[in-house]
């Protein structure tokens, strides 16, 4: 049996289902902020972009597993065919990194530490956005030769789905820090900031992900599963 795995197909239906989690997780901001809805919390906090144990987190974890085996393929054809491979298996581990941490949430481990070490407050309340933004910007230097070498199309999707995903996980957690330690975390406002943060995160992973199921088609022309009974 054969799947074929169509960039922009994948795209669209990605793309539907986030704006789905979106609508959902909206609803219940709405229902509990200003029809107290109490007796249907359960299903708000499992709709909800904040909480960790939702579907939501898991969406965002499966996403980020994905884009990691994507980036195995890529390495792997790369390794197969005698090619440069090392920076891609670099963004494998990095990836599948970033889909453990979004489904235990090891970086808010690090806001009480960071905090009492450098007494910091206001925008970098939730202080695990230093020690991360740090790794950021080795990133960036790190693989700016890399993704200069790109095709140009799959250069520029890497370039909007990084910023993407960085202005929300790392902009809208500044502000929403800000937010959390003058008002708290239960008001409408801060809601409006967590879910711009995990849409923004969502939607650049969705982008990531078209741009390396394009890579792989132009590269390699083709993606196809095959699942073969056994004998």
């Amino acid at each position: 049996m054969n799947f074929e795995i169509h960039p922009r197909e994948v795209f669209v239906k990605l793309l539907c289902l986030i704006f789905a989690l979106l609508f959902f997780n909206v609803m219940g901001v709405i229902s509990r902020f200003y029809f107290d809805h109490d007796y249907i919390y359960w299903l708000i906090r499992l709709l909800d972009f904040d909480t960790e144990k939702s579907i939501p987190t898991l969406y965002s974890t499966l996403a980020l597993l994905f884009a990691s085996t994507l980036l195995s393929i890529i390495a792997l054809t790369h390794k197969r065919n005698g090619s440069a491979y090392l920076s891609w298996l670099g963004l494998v581990f990095i990836f599948l990194f970033l889909s453990v941490d979004e489904f235990v949430s090891l970086h808010e481990r690090l806001n009480s530490p960071v905090r009492e070490s450098l007494n910091t407050s206001g925008v970098l309340y939730f202080a695990w956005i230093i020690p991360y933004g740090v790794a950021l910007i080795a990133f960036i230097i790190a693989y700016l030769k890399f993704l200069t070498e790109l095709p140009r199309n799959i250069m520029i999707l890497f370039v909007v789905s990084g910023a993407i995903y960085v202005s929300g996980a790392v902009g809208f957690e500044m502000v929403g820090g800000r937010q959390a330690e003058l008002y708290g975390t239960d008001n409408l406002l801060y809601s409006f900031f967590y879910t711009c943060e995990e849409f923004l995160e969502m939607l650049g992973i969705v982008i990531f992900i078209y741009a390396l199921l394009t890579y792989i088609l132009s590269q390699f022309k083709s993606l196809t599963i095959t699942v073969n009974e056994p004998n």
